[in-house]
């Protein structure tokens, strides 16, 4: 009997076939057909929930497929649908086939070139050759709508063919799958959209960019302002400093002088820090009109904690540690115009500070702290070439754009980088990654864990590779002691920043260390824990990675808060989520970057190489990021808490060497090449 080998899929469609014989009977109900749509694993779906009377029957003919198809999709419908189910609709998405943006014909130059006038946009000169934008952005790479320059040389191509017409359907979307080769600027180019716009509709992408074989969603382009009269593009709004600064593809700071100025001029230099000395607006009015007892009792959370230690506290500390560096700069002999200008959280007090106080002539910028006013001066400091210097910004997208920006904060990617490369270190442990089940952070975790992947390669190529994720649940414990291995050490990898899920991990890890050889790696915020026993770290031998711990046993330090204590009769205690002390990060921050300018002058950020002050908490490594941006603290170390109670700084272990072979010549490429050589001798 080798008719029917698999019974189960016998009874499947027999049963399947039975319920649509008594599905067909009934009377057609009424469906209402969704607009919902989702992206699983390439395919697009409508995704549909049941309502009261609705039946399998009457779902599939409103969305014009079959039942079994519905049921292929969704089993569970055999036994019958429940109100409330979500059903996976498979829909024929519109796309565009055998589309391979990476092997488009590049346009045929004409040998004409076209300089840009003042007040000239894409749009208007595109019209003027008879070209669409996307024509003339193919043929000058890195030249968009946005960052045209007057002055500017543009390649005037050959107009291609007419395009053919996209079939959007009725949300303005068409879908595209990624070839191989593919990147989300050729696709973007093709479809004349923005990357930015290709990554609002697809959340999905994060920061790795679209896979090969990836269905994504492509918007219909729409009509902005570049497509105005050159009459209506000259006009600008006075105070939107981002569009009136303009930008710069790449910037070598020719204009400061080639050497260094007079030493005994005096150097002006400007803190912008949101102290927000005001008196707080009581607690009543400030909930009076809420209704939501929720947002009612978060306010008074805020208030209350705002009352016990106002965050103008903060900037207090970081203030205190500015004015220990500027003393030592003035022992130096250096003569400093110091201003310090309150911003509060106020955009309209940033501006109206920038306009008013002849900062156009400074050397130096320091601050602001959020990030809505940094944007405002980093545009300031960008048209007049000042260096400025965020704290606690960690964001690349401003430093990308400004060539005189430097950010102390590590980025994200950058911690991620330098984390992924200690993973893949310990290719030979059991390794576990842990995170929580939160779809807001999932681009971020795969990111993480696709750096690790590429460490492994470059570590051990050949080894096999034990790496298991758990998604962890506050109140399940098992499925992460399940994992671990008794045969091998275990590395546990956590990189949350919620202590919650920290904390129900190391509980249960520490218990299991009778049974375990377990080693963890947090993330830097897990220092400022309170709810977690740091004996616990201890024991698992934490290790975490942070640009500015503290170690208060180093005679530095302990030299530093003495001084710190003469001056203002306490200490620096505040610190950032990530452990960042105020006090210290003000006095480090202050005294790197006036004491460049005394020694190099204006031409200190071409010198950042060479310039190593002694700080307090530690060093930074500026990165440039291109050529038109600016700068990033790339000084990441990583520490170990280690079972005697003490705290070990740890290096990453060096790749190692590669192993190259070469295969043998073939014989008659062997005859050729010595033949060659014989000639040529």
């Amino acid at each position: 009997m080798n008719l029917y080998p698999n019974r189960k899929f016998l009874s499947f469609f027999t049963g399947l076939f039975l319920l649509q014989a008594l599905l067909v009977a009934q009377e057609p109900v009424s469906v209402e057909r969704t607009n919902n749509k989702v992206i699983l694993e390439g395919t697009v779906y409508y995704i549909h929930v049941v309502k009261p009377g609705e039946n399998l029957y009457a779902i599939s003919r409103a969305y014009h497929i079959s039942q079994k198809e519905i049921a292929i999709e969704n089993p569970g419908v055999i036994s019958g649908l429940q109100i409330g189910q979500s059903l996976k609709i498979p829909i024929e998405p519109k796309l565009q086939d055998e589309i391979d943006t990476s092997e488009l014909p590049e346009p045929r130059e004409t040998g004409k070139f076209h300089t840009v006038q003042s007040g000239e946009t894409l749009y208007g000169i595109a019209r003027i050759y008879d070209l669409r934008e996307k024509n003339i952005e193919q043929s000058n790479r890195g030249v968009t709508a946005e960052n045209l320059q007057p002055g500017q040389r543009l390649r005037i191509p050959d107009a291609l063919p007419a395009e053919e017409e996209f079939a959007y359907n009725e949300e303005g979307l068409v879908y595209h799958t990624v070839k191989r080769r593919e990147t989300l600027y050729s696709i973007a180019g093709y479809y004349s959209v923005t990357i930015e716009a290709i990554r609002a509709v697809n959340p999905e992408l994060g920061w790795g960019g679209p896979k090969t074989g990836q269905m994504i969603r492509i918007p219909s382009p729409q009509v902005t302002d570049n497509q105005q009269t050159e009459a209506d593009i000259s006009v600008r709004d006075e105070l939107s400093y981002s569009d009136e600064f303009g930008r710069e593809d790449g910037y070598d700071y020719g204009a400061f002088d080639n050497r260094h100025e007079n030493i005994n001029r005096t150097y002006h230099v400007a803190f912008f820090i949101p102290f927000d000395f005001r008196e707080m607006e009581s607690l009543d009015s400030l909930i009076k009109d809420i209704e939501s007892v929720t947002r009612r009792n978060r306010i008074i959370e805020r208030y209350m904690m705002e009352q016990k230690k106002p965050q103008s506290v903060h900037f207090l500390e970081f203030f205190q540690g500015t004015l220990l560096a500027i003393d030592s700069m003035r022992q130096t002999g250096m003569k400093l115009d110091v201003r310090y200008f309150d911003t509060r959280r106020s955009v309209d007090r940033t501006l109206s500070i920038l306009m008013d106080n002849g900062l156009e002539k400074f050397d130096l910028f320091l601050g602001p702290f959020y990030p809505y006013n940094l944007e405002i001066v980093s545009a300031f400091a960008r048209q007049h070439r000042i260096p400025l210097v965020t704290p606690f910004h960690n964001d690349l997208d401003l430093v990308r754009n400004n060539p005189y920006l430097f950010q102390l904060s590590p980025s994200l990617e950058s911690g991620y980088k330098e984390a992924a490369k200690l993973v893949a270190s310990k290719h030979m442990y059991n390794i576990v990654y842990v995170r929580q089940e939160d779809s807001l952070d999932v681009e971020k975790h795969e990111y993480f864990k696709q750096l690790i992947f590429d460490g492994f390669d470059d570590y051990h190529p050949t080894d096999p590779v034990v790496f298991k994720e758990v998604i962890q649940k506050l109140d399940r414990t098992n499925e992460i002691i399940h994992s671990l291995s008794s045969d091998k050490k275990n590395l546990v990898v956590v990189p949350t920043a919620d202590e919650a899920l920290a904390s129900s991990v190391v509980s249960s890890l520490y218990y299991q260390l009778n049974n375990y050889d377990i080693e963890v790696i947090g993330a830097p915020f897990w220092t400022e824990f309170s709810s977690i026993d740091f004996t616990y770290y201890h024991k698992l031998n934490l290790v975490f990675y942070s640009s500015f711990w503290v170690d208060y046993h180093d005679p530095g330090v302990e030299g530093f808060m003495t001084e710190f204590r003469n001056h203002y009769y306490n200490e620096p205690t505040i610190t950032s989520r990530k452990g960042i002390n105020y006090g210290i990060l003000g006095h480090d921050m202050t005294l790197y970057f006036l004491n460049a300018l005394r020694i190099y002058g204006p031409r200190f950020i071409l010198s950042l190489d060479e310039y190593r002050p002694g700080l307090v908490q530690g060093a930074f490594t500026f990165d440039r990021l291109s050529r038109g941006g600016g700068y990033e603290n790339a000084h990441i170390s990583f520490y170990r808490f280690l079972p005697d109670m003490t705290i070990q700084r740890i290096e990453i272990p060096e790749l190692p060497a590669k192993n190259y072979f070469f295969r043998p010549m073939e014989d008659r490429m062997r005859r050729r090449y010595l033949n060659k050589e014989r000639r040529n001798n």
